[in-house]
């Protein structure tokens, strides 16, 4: 922005020239080469500790959303994906559940958690299957297992070499990584991938698609500075449900809060 004192001068007159610059805002990649690793003049508003630790610089209000899962089986056979279970845990503290099903309870556009958070607190989340009436081992982003991996946008996707022209890459994943295995997210977003049923990397099911979630941040609240229930709907304004504080998770998320 520049300004100048007075606006309007006469010849011979030396007015007053000022200017700032507001650098662009991004995440910081947790990649060792590409994505937001490069020197372009923008600020990190947050960074990513590998293998996928978010850390906000500032304070901001997170939002997660999860964009898919779907198990890949090596078995081949009648196979059906079982359900996974994504959770969050903030500073370190105890996971929470945002998710639990199939593709079929994924709606990619509702907003499952909103939340400010202060600068320096991480956001870590984890996700696991449910497979014969038992649970999965529990990975995340803390892990060092790289069975859950944060990407920001212009990062590769870590298993491109599996995917044969996308042929084998889930429909859910395609709207955010182009056909140079370029993940496309906005710059201040995180697209978590987790490979939930396979621990051999070299196995062509380790695919990093089993749950898919992307993490946004924002200065100011996504919505109209109140929590959300899992449908989006108002959570200061309890009605049906037991709204929970606003800015924080609803503990009523599956429920309507909002009287109609």
């Amino acid at each position: 922005m520049l300004t100048a004192f007075p606006t309007v001068v006469r010849t011979g007159t030396k007015p007053t020239l000022s200017w700032s610059v507001i650098n662009p805002s991004r995440i910081g990649s947790g990649q060792t080469s590409g994505g937001g690793s490069s020197s372009d003049g923008s600020e990190n508003m947050a960074i990513v500790n590998p293998p996928g630790t978010i850390i906000p610089t500032v304070d901001s209000y997170v939002t997660v959303q999860i964009i898919g899962t779907g198990v890949t089986s090596c078995g081949g056979g009648n196979y059906v994906s079982p359900p996974t279970d994504l959770r969050l845990s903030l500073g370190g503290g105890a996971y929470a559940q945002l998710f639990y099903g199939t593709q079929a309870n994924v709606d990619s556009g509702k907003q499952l958690y909103i939340k400010k958070v202060l600068a320096g607190q991480t956001v870590d989340l984890g996700g696991r299957l449910m497979i014969n009436n038992s649970w999965s081992p529990f990975y995340t982003t803390r892990n060092r297992n790289l069975q859950v991996v944060a990407l920001v946008n212009g990062d590769t996707y870590p298993t491109k070499s599996k995917f044969q022209g996308q042929a084998s890459m889930a429909s859910y994943l395609r709207p955010y990584v182009d056909s140079s295995f370029k993940v496309t997210i906005g710059p201040l977003s995180v697209l978590l991938v987790m490979e939930l049923a396979q621990t051999n990397l070299n196995s062509p099911c380790f695919d990093y698609q089993d749950q898919v979630v992307l993490v946004t941040l924002s200065r100011k609240h996504p919505n109209n500075g109140h929590g959300n229930n899992l449908d989006g709907v108002d959570s200061s304004n309890p009605g049906n449900g037991k709204g929970g504080p606003n800015g924080a998770v609803d503990p009523s998320g599956g429920v309507d809060d909002e009287m109609r």
